[in-house]
């Protein structure tokens, strides 16, 4: 199915046009989204033409390919009479979204990082895993209190934030306050010393054993 652009066309009857018009109108009804309310395929459009009165030119979702000029991954300009843009960048080897106003640009939705890593030493600093250069971010580390049921309460978090360069990364934990005790970390990050962009922490007075973490992270 293709679009006729030169349709109308002046130089052929009424009677010759209808077939091509009739194809532009079947073109714009798929193109734009005409398909059920629950379709889920690779073909389904991001809108809704044409499919109900509640529906129709509203979004289903938004995909995009990342926005480039040329094969450059850059960032758009704010159109004439606009006052943002939504839109995908790649960076760090990621499609992610981004928001440009005024003001900036801000990468809207963080990347994300999450698995385990064994502390145990409490001299030791060992690698939780490695960020990209440039960013920013917060993570939480946490200990089930039965890390063979997942579903039990937790009792062992820690956060903290992080920023990284080209060449390296720091990270601060937040001090934890346990009822009945003192200030401290239960485990603690790494922010001096740091030769390359691994987030890396030891054992305080948290517990030996099986971590978990999830980052979040955002390009600077």
């Amino acid at each position: 199915m293709v679009w006729n652009a030169a349709s109308p066309d002046g130089t052929i009857s009424a009677k010759a046009n209808r077939p091509q018009m009739n194809a532009n109108n079947t073109y714009i009804q798929t193109t734009m989204g005409d398909s059920i309310v629950g379709t889920n395929a690779v073909t389904t459009r991001d809108h809704f033409w044409n499919v109900g009165a509640n529906e129709d030119g509203r979004h289903r979702f938004v995909q995009s390919p990342a926005f480039t000029v040329g094969a450059i991954a850059t960032d758009p300009v704010i159109g004439t009479g606009m006052d943002g843009v939504f839109y995908l960048k790649t960076t760090n080897s990621r499609a992610e979204w981004f928001h440009r106003n005024s003001a900036g640009i801000y990468q809207a939705v963080p990347s994300f990082l999450s698995g385990t890593v064994s502390i145990t030493s409490t001299n030791t600093f060992v690698n939780i895993t490695t960020v990209p250069a440039n960013v920013y971010g917060d993570i939480y580390i946490y200990k089930l209190t039965n890390d063979a049921t997942p579903a039990n309460s937790l009792a062992n978090i820690q956060c903290g934030t992080f920023v990284s360069n080209n060449n390296t990364v720091h990270a601060f934990s937040d001090r934890i306050k346990i009822e009945g005790t003192s200030d401290d970390y239960l485990v603690e990050l790494e922010n001096d010393a740091t030769t390359d962009l691994n987030i890396r922490v030891r054992r305080n007075v948290g517990p030996s054993g099986t971590w978990n973490y999830r980052i979040t992270y955002r390009a600077l």
